[in-house]
């Protein structure tokens, strides 16, 4: 098994939860709106009935099911250049080749002193950016984090990011900041203060809550209508601009017990060594990977 190219693209398992969601919600302002006008020419006798798709909505319950199977249980392994003796640090950096970051991926695999080693077969995943320039390691990573929020990556592209600062401000010294310092802007307020907000506040609430109820409640169901459908307007549009995103990676797939899956990993064939800014993340999970391989194909 090689670490083959990748590009970004939506996983079919979770398109299809959203266009079986959106089959019976696409409809709801068109029907809301026929409904909300049927309300208001009867308002004076009004008959309350079943919502006319709440029948199809039902068929399409087992989606929660399938969502739900999405999140499996699992670890991830993460090696970077900022890991301790991991990479290695010279003048011009922290740095981390690929054939390294694979090499130890596999040994670790292999590490019995590990209380929290896998053990069985797992399905295992593996993401790997290597730049051969820091600038592009630095975009890369924290385009993926923006993606895959990983703990590690976090890390990486926030010391990255420093490291870019520190390159073009070494030459600076900065005036040291006399004592004491200011603190942050903050509410100013004591204990009983507090408690005063608190409770006051309750009850200033409540006659907000008093003084809004000026709509008959035709109106507000015309405004919840209205509230409901630009919801799942936003919904819709939140989920599709999350297939909006374009990350170089590599990946490896395989199946199989942490021992096979290190043979496997030192077979690979990782990039050259002249990338030698590489960040690479192994899922491990006894449950199928889904989500996450079908992300980047």
């Amino acid at each position: 098994m090689s670490w083959q190219t990748a590009s970004f693209q939506w996983p079919n398992s979770a398109q299809s939860i959203q266009a079986g969601c959106e089959s019976v919600l696409d409809q709801l302002p068109s029907t809301t709106a026929t409904a909300t006008t049927r309300l208001h020419t009867v308002s004076g006798k009004v008959s309350f009935n079943r919502h006319p798709l709440s029948e199809s909505a039902q068929a399409h319950l087992g989606l929660r099911q399938q969502l739900d199977t999405l999140l499996c249980q699992g670890q991830v392994l993460s090696v970077h250049p900022y890991q301790y003796q991991v990479g290695h640090q010279v003048a011009s950096g922290h740095h981390l080749s690929p054939d390294r970051a694979v090499s130890i991926l596999a040994d670790k695999l292999l590490d019995t002193n590990d209380k929290h080693k896998p053990i069985g077969q797992c399905h295992a995943l593996g993401w790997m950016i290597a730049e051969s320039s820091l600038a592009q390691f630095a975009k890369c990573t924290q385009t993926l984090f923006e993606v895959v929020n990983i703990p590690e990556l976090g890390m990486v592209a926030r010391r990255l990011a420093k490291e870019q600062q520190l390159q073009s401000d070494k030459f600076t010294q900065p005036h040291a900041v006399f004592q004491p310092r200011f603190m942050p802007n903050a509410n100013i307020h004591s204990a009983l203060l507090r408690e005063a907000m608190a409770w006051q506040g309750a009850q200033v609430a409540q006659l907000e809550s008093l003084a809004a109820d000026r709509q008959t409640p035709v109106d507000k169901l015309s405004q919840l209508a209205q509230k409901r459908g630009q919801r799942l307007h936003d919904w819709q549009r939140a989920i599709n601009q999350l297939k909006d995103s374009s990350v170089p990676l590599l990946t490896f797939e395989a199946t199989g017990t942490p021992d096979v899956l290190a043979t496997l990993l030192k077979q690979s064939q990782p990039p050259s060594r002249e990338h030698s800014y590489t960040f690479a993340a192994l899922f491990l999970s006894t449950e199928p990977l889904t989500f996450l391989s079908e992300l980047f194909a």
